[in-house]
């Protein structure tokens, strides 16, 4: 050991006279001065600190590996070029003490790296709103992300300088890097090749382009990464082992050999074990996603996939959910226990025997029971209750069902948790089925793939829009998840949750706080609530212009601010009481596009429902456009709503859309009521399908004229 230790000092003496190892450093404090520069100059922060981080440190880091790996090429291999290492093999020292020597020195390299980003991030972070343990957490990630990365890439610079004695050993740490980025870019929720292949990367890459989720911080892929990158370590401590037995192996003493040998073989022992750990519990996770894509797979009358069902498909049901009252307990990770009490009402027109539920197959009913008679049986997510006597119009019903299970979700190749109950963070989106809902529903669709990607099916959650609102009383049983906690529904004062809501409820649970503007309440992370806030106002004036000119409610009651692959999964329902917002929907707002949005969430059958339905969206929001002062160029509906179709003649366009143009040539006024009795119109109708535009105008003249 003390050769080896004087190894260390004198290749290290001689690595610090080199003036050009400084630039590394240089460069990086260069690009995170930008990073956070760039970020602190924004006078509202319309992403969290630890986001901007995050989605900048994965390519930093590379670029750090590339140099680390690099150095520890030239470190093996410059007495090579230099032919010092002829004299070398005559100096009584052990392959081991020469090899390990120089390893140890391109390692405190490395580790210097990694300390410099470690210093970077935890003073910039005491800037953030998270607390301590949360710190300590993030500092530790990062850590063993970057330094396990480096400590396997300076192994394998080792091992191709021992292979390769020439310039072709640079050239394989860039490749292996290259493999390392392609295995990233595949882990983006639709890989081309087998996604359990993005597990062989020197750094936990398992998550949809950054780790950072938004309210959840880290915690979704902390565990993993940790198992991840002990594997890499003892991947790297074996790969070291072999670059000695490699280098000048004709002087290698037996008992050297022999000592290497045993060491790999016992290292690979744990390697294989915590590798398969970290395999399997991925595998759990795509499995499960595949068996939901293969489940809830469209299938036509000659077994073929058929694409997404379209909203006009939605049956009508004639019941209604009219009060669900829910306790709810959770006694481990991703294990929920509920005792529920449903009053639901009948409002067909003869007698029927038969209701519908709908709940997550994982969910086992542990109880099915009312004051009359009846029976209860399951299939897939439906539960079937059959009454022993007819239940008669308009008579209300009341259900006892208790469930308990495993509500843990994956979507976008596993790599996505799209339900999940954890002691430190919480998702249950409506869509994941977690609360009896009326009738018979689709939970998730899933349709043949229109691309080669792996798992050859598309999935998307189900359109759960309900026809009627119903009263919540929701109770979280028990204080074990000391965590904020957020419903669609507000807070009561005894803790629980009270509410009556046509959309529904989901979940929430993290490092959130609340906010409210006029009426509605936002919930997202401490550090954008305000510019969610500041975005919000922004919407206000145009909703509360909507709601005067429209007569209807426009302002949601709540916003939910969530990371931008958790939004996206709602987009398949909109409501007008519920918004999903990602960072991008809060920092990029621009005023020409507010109008589109706006009509968007209240019509959002665009191209589903023909012409008709796309005039009617059109002329909604030239209204708006004209309210909020926003140049177009044309001086007519008319004339803006053929260019906005690009139809190449005037008889492309549809007739309604000229005959609606009329109203605007006696006044804007007589316009804006004209559009307003077509949406109220489209509104009543049950099956949307059947606006007619003509005919409605027809209508609209009629009743004008009385």
């Amino acid at each position: 050991m003390s050769k080896q230790g004087l190894i260390y000092r004198n290749e290290l003496r001689l690595l610090n006279r080199n003036p050009f190892l400084i630039l590394p450093f240089v460069v990086l404090l260069l690009c995170w001065g930008y990073v956070i520069f760039s970020y602190e100059n924004q006078s509202v922060h319309y992403e969290e600190l630890a986001a901007e981080f995050y989605n900048n440190f994965q390519w930093i880091m590379l670029i750090g590996l590339l140099l680390a790996g690099l150095l520890a090429v030239y470190m093996a291999g410059k007495d090579h070029e230099s032919e010092f290492e002829h004299v070398v093999v005559t100096y009584k020292v052990k392959n081991t003490e020469w090899v390990a020597g120089k390893w140890l020195v391109a390692q405190t390299y490395g580790l210097c790296l990694t300390s410099m980003t470690l210093l970077i991030q935890g003073v910039w972070f005491l800037n953030g709103s998270m607390g301590m343990e949360e710190w300590i957490r993030n500092l530790a990630y990062v850590c063993v992300q970057m330094e396990g990365a480096i400590f396997f890439i300076i192994s394998c610079g080792f091992l191709f300088a021992a292979l390769i004695r020439n310039m072709i050993a640079y050239i394989c740490i860039p490749a292996l890097l290259g493999i390392a980025f392609l295995a990233q870019a595949n882990s983006y929720g639709f890989a081309l090749v087998n996604p359990r292949f993005n597990l062989l990367t020197p750094y936990d890459s398992m998550y949809i382009a950054s780790p950072y989720d938004s309210i959840w911080g880290i915690h979704g892929v902390f565990d993993e990464a940790l198992l991840h990158q002990l594997a890499v370590f003892l991947l790297g401590v074996i790969i070291l082992f072999a670059a000695i037995l490699l280098f000048r192996p004709h002087r290698s003493l037996r008992i050297e050999k022999r000592m290497l040998m045993t060491l790999i073989i016992i290292l690979m022992l744990p390697a294989i074990l915590v590798g398969g750990i970290r395999y399997e519990h991925y595998d759990r996770a795509l499995e499960q996603f595949m068996d939901t894509g293969q489940r809830y797979m469209s299938k036509g009358a000659n077994g073929e996939s058929l694409f997404y069902t379209m909203p006009e498909d939605r049956p009508k049901y004639p019941f209604a959910m009219e009060r669900t009252q829910l306790n709810v307990y959770f006694p481990s990770e991703n294990w929920m226990k509920v005792d529920s009490q449903l009053t639901i009402a009948y409002n067909g027109d003869v007698p029927i025997n038969d209701v519908s539920l709908t709940l997550h197959h994982q969910l086992a009913v542990t109880d099915c029971s009312s004051h009359v008679q009846l029976s209860c049986s399951r299939d897939n997510d439906g539960i079937r209750i059959h009454f022993h006597d007819a239940i008669e119009p308009d008579a209300r019903i009341d259900l006892n069902l208790d469930y308990e299970g495993n509500i843990g979700q994956f979507r976008f190749d596993g790599l996505l948790q799209h339900a999940f109950v954890e002691s430190d963070r919480i998702y249950l989106p409506k869509e994941a089925g977690w609360y009896p809902l009326i009738g018979e529903r689709h939970l998730v669709e899933s349709v043949r793939a229109r691309d080669d990607r792996y798992v050859q099916f598309e999935v998307r959650n189900g359109e759960l829009a309900e026809d009627y609102p119903t009263e919540f009383d929701v109770t979280i049983m028990g204080q074990e998840i000391g965590i904020p906690m957020a419903l669609t529904i507000p807070r009561a004062k005894d803790g629980s949750y009270k509410g009556a809501t046509q959309y529904g409820l989901s979940l929430i649970g993290g490092n959130l706080e609340e906010a409210s503007v006029g009426q509605t309440r936002i919930v997202g992370h401490p550090e954008v609530l305000d510019g969610a806030r500041k975005t919000t106002e922004l919407y206000q004036e145009s909703w509360s212009y909507m709601e005067g000119w429209l007569g209807v409610p426009i302002a949601p009651k709540v916003i939910y601010i969530l990371d931008d692959d958790y939004q996206d999964r709602t987009r398949v329902m909109p409501s007008r009481e519920f918004y999903a917002w990602s960072v991008y929907d809060i920092g990029y707002v621009d005023a020409s596009f507010m109008p589109y949005r706006l009509v968007a969430n209240l019509i959002n059958e665009i191209g589903s429902y023909g012409d008709d339905v796309s005039v009617l969206q059109r002329a909604m929001i030239w209204v708006l456009l004209d309210h909020s002062g926003i140049e177009t160029g044309y001086g007519q509906f008319g004339d803006w709503y053929a260019a906005e179709g690009r139809y190449a003649t005037h008889e492309q366009k549809p007739k309604g859309a000229d005959k609606l143009s009329h109203y605007e040539e006696v006044g804007k006024e007589q316009f804006r009521q004209a559009v307003k009795y077509l949406f109220l119109h489209y509104e009543g109708l049950e099956d949307k399908a059947e606006f007619k535009l003509e005919a409605a105008l027809t209508a609209y003249e009629g009743a004008a004229s009385q």
